[in-house]
C-alpha cells in the first residue's frame, strides 16, 4: 500500500478523535466550598482521648459554646462526627478506657459512641446538671455520678448505670448550699458545695456518700472564711492513691491551699513567686503518675509576664513543697499537663515557641520554635487562652509533642513540634449577616457599557478612551498572570488569585458574626478567608445586632440596630468611618438615601416607625420608605424635601401577629413581560417592583393570612389564608419577579389554602409549600384593566378615569405537601433574568440546601388530568399534591450543612450561572448553580488540548497537501497543452 499525504492526515485525525467523550465531569466539590464548623470550643469541655481501649490514635472532643458535640481528627483538623445538642450550659466527660463519651446539657445526660458519634442511650430529669463524673473501672462503684439542681430547689446527687443510663440511686442535699463539684475515690463519692454567703466569706462543705447505695457516710466543713480567690479556682483532683484532693489559691494569691477530701485538715504552701496582690491571675494544673505523688503547676501572671511555680504533694506524709520554678516569659503564654507511659510532662506554649518539661524535675526535654503561618489573614493577633497537649516519647531524647491551642479569637489550631498542622476558624460560626461584593469591578464594566450605549457618539467615544486608558494600567499585572491563565484554561482548573475575573465567579463575600467579627471570603478560591477582624467587643451572652451589610465598589457598609454603622475595606479589612448610634433611646437604625443632588443623606428610623430627616436635606418627592415599629405595624412614608408624610399603614387585626415579611430582591431583572404559552399566545406578567408579601397568624384561631401589598399605595392586592397553622414551626417566604412562595405547617381539618381548589386533600396535614404566580389578566394576550392606558399610578390606578377599577393581579396558586420544614428561601439570580429561576431552600431536618426547579412548582400545572400537547410544550405536567425532595436537588451533595438560616445569591457575568452562599448559626456553604445547564460556557469535560491538536493537525495536513495540489494542477495544465 502506498502512503500519501491524505492517508497521513486521516490517520492523525482518527488518533485525535478516538479519546473524545460526550460525558461531562461532575463539578461537585470543584466549584463549591463548605466550612464545617463546631462553634467556639470551651476549655473545660475540650480534651484528647482515645475512642476505644484498642485504638492507637486519639481524637479531640469538644462541646462548643454553640452546643455542638464533635470529634476532630488531630492529624488534619477534619470533623470526624458532630451532634447538635440542646442549647444551654453543658459538661463533657470521657471514662478512662471506655468507648463512649458522656454529655450533660441542662437536665439531659447522653452517652455517645466515641468513634462514630451514635447515641447509645439518654436520660432526662428535672433541674440543671451542675457537676458530672464518670467511673468505669468498678473499684469505687462503676457508673455515672451527677449533681442536679432546679431553680429554688435543693441539690440532688444521682447515680446512673454506665451501660444503660438507668437511675440507680439519688441523694437529696438538705442544705441550701451552692453545688460546686464531684470527685470519686475509693473512700466514696465526695460532693463539694459552697455556702450561699460565699461573697461575704464562708465555708466549703464536703459530703461523702457510699458509691453503691448513695447513703451519707460523712460531712466535713472546711474553714475558708475570706480565703477563696474565686469559685472557679477550686480544683478537684480525683483518684490519687485512693484519695481525692481539693486545691485552691487564697484570696491574696500568696498561699496555696490543699485538702484531702473527707478530712478537715488544710495544708498550706507559700506562693514564693508572688508578692500579695502583685499577681493578677493564677491557674493550677495537676498531674500524677506515682502512687502517692501529685505535681501541681501554678501558672502565675503579672501584667504581660508569665511564669510557673511547681509544687509536689506527698499523700502519705501529707507534705506540700515547692520543687522548682519555670522561668518567666513575656507575651501570650499557656501551660498544659499530660501523661504518657507513666511519665508526666508540662508543656509551655508561647507565641514564639513550645517547650517540654519533665513534671518531676523541671528538666527541659525539648524546645521548638513555632513556625507561624498567616492563617486566614487575621488582622489582630489573638492570644492563647487554653491548651490541650499530647506527648509521645520516641526514645531517650526524642519526643512528638502535639498541642491544640484555643485562641482568644475563638479559633482553634494544632501545633506539632513547632509546625502548625491545621487551623479551624471557629470564630466565624454564628454568621448574622452577609453580602456579595464585586471586588474585580465586573459589574462596573457592565454599567459603563450600558452608559456608553445610551449616550451620544462623542461622549461614548470619550468615555471609552478613558476606560481603555484605565485598563492599560493593568497591562503589567495582566501579563504576569497570563501564563497561569493559559495553563488553567488548558487544564480545566480555576486560575490562581490575581487573574482577571472574566466570568464573575471570583466575587467576595463580606460577613458579620454575632460575636462582633467581620470577615471576607473569596468565593472563587473555595471560600478562602481573605481577612478576619474583631469589629466590635461583645460581652459574653450578648449578640452583635447587625441589621444589614451593603457593598459598594471597594468598601462595605455594616449597619447595626440602634443607628450604629461602620465601613470596612473589602480587600484589606481595614475599618474606617465608624458611627456610633444615636443617644436617643427611640433610635432603631439609620437609612442612607441619595438626595436630588446625588449626595448621601442619613435618615433616622425610630422605634415607633417614624422617620427623622435632617433639616438641610432635599430628597426626591417620589421617594417611598417602608418601616416597621416594635408593635409590628408597617408604615409607608412619602418623602419630599426635608419632610416625611405618612401615606399608609398596615395594622394587624386583633390577636394577629406578623410572622414573615418579604420584598423583591434588589437584583431581580425580568427578561420578558409575558409568558409564552404552548399555543403561541401570551400571558402578561404582573410586574410591580413595589410589592410586599406580609404573613400573619392569629394567636386564638391559628389562621394564617398572606397579604400581597403595593408599598406605594398600601393597597392589599390579594390575600391567601390557611387554617390551623402552627406558628412555632419555621415559616419562610420569598417574592421574585411575578411569583411568590412560602412554607407553613398546617394541620388541616376543612381544606387547604383558599386558592388551591380540589387539588389539596382535606385530610392531609404537615409542612406545605405554597406557590402563587401573578398575571395582569386571566385571558391570554390581555393586559388587564390598564391595557389601553398610556400611563398609570399605584395611587391612581387609572389616570384618565378616577372611577376605574384598580389593577389587581390575576393570581394562580398551588399548594404542595413537602417532607420537611423549610427554614429559609431564596431565588437564583442571573444578570439578565433570561435563565429560569430556581427556588433555593434550606432544609434543617436534612442538613441540606436544595434548589427546586421552577417547573416542578409551576402553579399552572394541570390538576386531575394529564397535560395536553400545548401544555407539554411549555414544560407543564400533571400536578401532584406531594412534592418529594429529589436528591439531585441537593446543592451540598453528600455534605451535611448544619445551622443554615439564610441564603443569598448574586449573578455572575454568565447568564447561565448564579452564585449561592448559605450561612447561619454554624456552617457556611457556597456554590455555583446552573438552573438549565451551562449553555454559555464549556464544561470541564471539554478537551481544549485535543481541540488545539486537531486544529494543528489540520493546519499541518493543509500545508502538506497544498504543494501536492498545486503540482497536480501544473501537471494537468501541461497535459492539456
Amino acid at each position: 500500500m502506498r502512503w500519501t499525504a491524505t492517508h497521513v492526515v486521516e490517520l492523525a485525525l482518527f488518533t485525535l478523535l478516538c479519546p473524545i467523550s460526550a460525558i461531562y465531569a461532575d463539578e461537585a466539590y470543584q466549584v463549591d466550598f463548605h466550612h464545617v464548623l463546631l462553634g467556639v470550643p470551651q476549655a473545660e469541655t475540650t480534651f484528647l482521648d482515645r475512642p476505644s481501649a484498642t485504638s492507637k490514635a486519639a481524637l479531640l472532643y469538644t462541646l462548643s459554646q454553640s452546643s455542638i458535640l464533635g470529634a476532630i481528627n488531630p492529624k488534619d483538623g477534619s470533623v470526624v462526627w458532630r451532634q447538635q445538642l440542646a442549647n444551654g450550659s453543658g459538661l463533657l466527660k470521657a471514662p478512662a478506657g471506655g468507648d463512649t463519651i458522656i454529655s450533660a446539657v441542662n437536665g439531659t445526660v447522653q452517652a455517645w459512641d466515641a468513634a462514630e458519634g451514635r447515641l447509645v442511650w439518654g436520660w432526662t430529669g428535672s433541674g440543671e446538671i451542675k457537676a458530672l463524673e464518670v467511673v468505669r473501672d468498678g473499684i469505687t462503684g462503676k457508673g455515672i455520678y451527677m449533681v442536679t439542681q432546679a431553680v429554688g430547689t435543693r441539690a440532688i446527687i444521682r447515680k446512673l448505670s454506665e451501660g444503660t443510663g438507668a437511675l440507680l440511686w439519688e441523694y437529696e442535699d438538705e442544705s441550701a448550699d451552692i453545688p460546686h463539684g464531684l470527685s470519686i475515690s475509693e473512700a466514696g463519692v465526695h460532693y463539694v458545695a459552697l455556702h450561699s454567703g460565699l461573697l461575704q466569706g464562708s465555708k466549703i462543705r464536703v459530703t461523702t456518700l457510699q458509691p453503691s447505695s448513695g447513703l451519707s457516710l460523712d460531712s466535713v466543713t472546711l474553714a475558708a472564711d475570706n480565703d477563696i480567690y474565686h469559685a472557679t479556682s477550686l480544683i478537684l483532683i480525683g483518684r490519687i492513691a485512693s484519695h481525692s484532693l481539693l486545691v485552691w489559691p487564697d484570696r491574696t494569691l500568696s498561699n496555696l491551699r490543699l485538702n484531702i477530701l473527707g478530712s478537715n485538715h488544710i495544708i498550706n504552701a507559700k506562693l514564693e513567686a508572688g508578692k500579695g496582690n502583685d499577681l493578677d491571675k493564677v491557674q493550677i494544673h495537676a498531674v500524677s503518675t506515682a502512687e502517692d505523688t501529685v505535681d501541681l503547676l501554678v501558672h502565675c501572671q503579672s501584667g504581660m509576664l508569665h511564669w510557673a511555680e511547681v509544687y509536689q504533694f506527698k499523700i502519705r506524709s501529707q507534705t506540700l513543697n515547692r520543687t522548682y520554678r519555670l522561668p518567666s516569659v513575656e507575651g501570650s503564654t499557656t501551660f498544659s499537663a499530660t501523661v504518657h507511659s507513666d511519665t508526666s510532662y508540662f508543656i509551655r506554649t508561647t507565641d514564639n515557641d513550645m517547650t517540654l518539661f519533665s513534671s518531676t524535675t523541671g528538666q527541659n526535654l525539648g524546645q521548638w520554635p513555632i513556625q507561624r503561618k498567616p492563617h486566614d489573614r487575621m488582622i489582630q493577633s489573638p492570644s492563647i487562652s487554653h491548651a490541650i497537649s499530647e506527648v509521645i516519647s520516641r526514645g531517650t531524647s526524642r519526643y512528638a509533642v502535639r498541642v491544640a491551642l484555643l485562641l482568644s479569637s475563638g479559633d482553634w489550631k494544632l501545633v506539632h513540634n513547632g509546625q502548625e498542622s491545621w487551623f479551624r476558624p471557629e470564630s466565624l460560626s454564628g454568621v448574622v449577616a452577609a453580602a456579595w461584593a464585586d471586588a474585580d469591578g465586573q459589574e462596573d464594566l457592565a454599567k459603563d457599557l450600558a452608559a456608553e450605549s445610551h449616550s451620544n457618539v462623542v461622549n461614548a467615544y470619550l468615555h471609552r478612551l478613558k476606560r481603555h486608558a484605565n485598563h492599560a494600567r493593568r497591562f503589567p499585572s495582566w501579563v504576569k498572570v497570563l501564563p497561569d491563565r493559559i495553563i488553567a484554561s488548558l487544564s480545566s482548573r480555576e486560575p490562581r488569585s490575581g487573574a482577571r475575573d472574566s466570568f464573575g465567579f471570583h466575587k467576595v463575600i463580606i460577613g458579620a458574626t454575632g460575636s462582633g467579627r467581620l470577615f471576607a471570603l473569596a468565593a472563587g478560591e473555595k471560600g478562602k478567608i481573605m481577612w478576619s477582624v474583631q469589629a466590635s467587643k461583645i460581652e459574653p451572652g450578648q449578640r452583635w445586632a447587625v441589621e444589614s451589610i451593603e457593598t459598594n465598589k471597594d468598601h462595605a457598609l455594616v449597619r447595626i440596630f440602634g443607628g450604629e454603622s461602620l465601613r470596612v475595606n473589602i480587600r484589606k479589612g481595614i475599618i474606617f468611618d465608624s458611627q456610633f448610634g444615636s443617644p436617643a433611646q427611640s433610635s432603631k437604625t439609620n437609612l442612607i438615601l441619595p438626595d436630588i443632588s446625588g449626595a448621601a443623606v442619613s435618615i433616622q428610623v425610630k422605634t415607633d416607625g417614624s422617620l427623622g430627616l435632617p433639616k438641610s436635606c432635599h430628597l426626591d418627592a417620589n421617594t417611598i420608605v417602608v418601616t416597621q415599629d416594635e408593635e409590628k405595624v408597617i408604615y409607608g412614608w412619602t418623602l419630599g424635601g426635608a419632610k416625611s408624610q405618612l401615606a399608609w399603614k398596615f395594622v394587624p387585626q386583633l390577636n394577629e401577629k406578623i410572622i414573615t415579611l418579604a420584598t423583591r430582591p434588589s437584583t431581580d431583572p425580568s427578561a420578558s413581560i409575558g409568558k409564552a404559552l404552548g399555543d403561541r399566545n401570551v400571558l402578561y406578567k404582573f410586574l410591580n417592583p413595589n410589592l410586599l408579601l406580609i404573613g400573619t397568624v392569629t394567636t386564638d384561631t391559628f389562621l394564617a393570612s398572606f397579604y400581597i401589598l403595593d408599598s406605594v399605595s398600601g393597597s392589599v392586592l390579594h390575600t391567601l389564608t390557611h387554617p390551623n397553622v402552627d406558628a412555632t414551626q419555621p415559616v419562610a417566604s420569598i417574592l421574585s419577579e411575578n411569583w411568590l412562595a412560602y412554607s407553613v405547617f398546617s394541620a388541616i381539618s376543612d381544606g387547604g389554602a383558599v386558592d388551591t381548589g380540589d387539588a389539596f386533600p382535606a385530610s392531609a396535614s404537615g409542612h406545605q409549600l405554597v406557590v402563587a404566580e401573578l398575571f395582569e389578566s386571566s385571558l391570554p394576550n390581555d393586559r388587564g384593566p390598564l391595557g389601553s392606558m398610556s400611563n398609570a399610578s399605584s395611587l391612581r390606578p387609572c389616570a384618565d378615569d378616577a372611577d376605574s377599577p384598580g389593577n389587581n393581579p390575576y393570581v394562580v396558586s398551588q399548594t404542595y405537601i413537602i417532607p420537611a420544614a423549610i427554614s429559609s428561601m431564596a431565588v437564583s439570580t442571573t444578570l439578565q433574568g433570561i435563565t429560569p429561576r430556581s427556588l433555593l431552600c434550606a432544609v434543617p431536618f436534612l442538613n441540606s440546601v436544595i434548589a427546586i426547579p421552577r417547573g416542578f412548582i409551576d402553579p399552572r400545572r394541570p390538576v386531575g388530568r394529564d397535560a395536553v400537547a400545548a401544555e407539554m410544550e411549555e414544560g407543564l405536567f400533571r400536578h401532584s399534591a406531594v412534592l418529594n425532595f429529589d436528591p439531585k436537588w441537593a446543592l451540598n451533595h453528600m455534605r451535611e450543612v448544619s445551622g443554615i438560616r439564610k441564603i443569598i445569591t448574586s449573578p455572575s457575568m454568565l447568564e447561565s450561572t448564579s452564585l449561592v452562599f448559605a450561612f447561619g448559626s454554624l456552617d457556611m456553604f457556597g456554590t455555583r448553580i446552573v438552573p438549565i445547564g451551562g449553555f454559555d460556557i464549556l464544561g470541564k469535560g471539554f478537551n481544549k488540548i485535543q481541540l488545539i491538536g486537531t486544529v494543528a493537525a489540520l493546519a499541518v495536513g493543509t500545508g502538506l497537501l497544498a504543494p501536492m495540489v498545486s503540482g497536480m494542477g501544473v501537471v494537468v495544465l501541461r497535459t492539456h497543452d
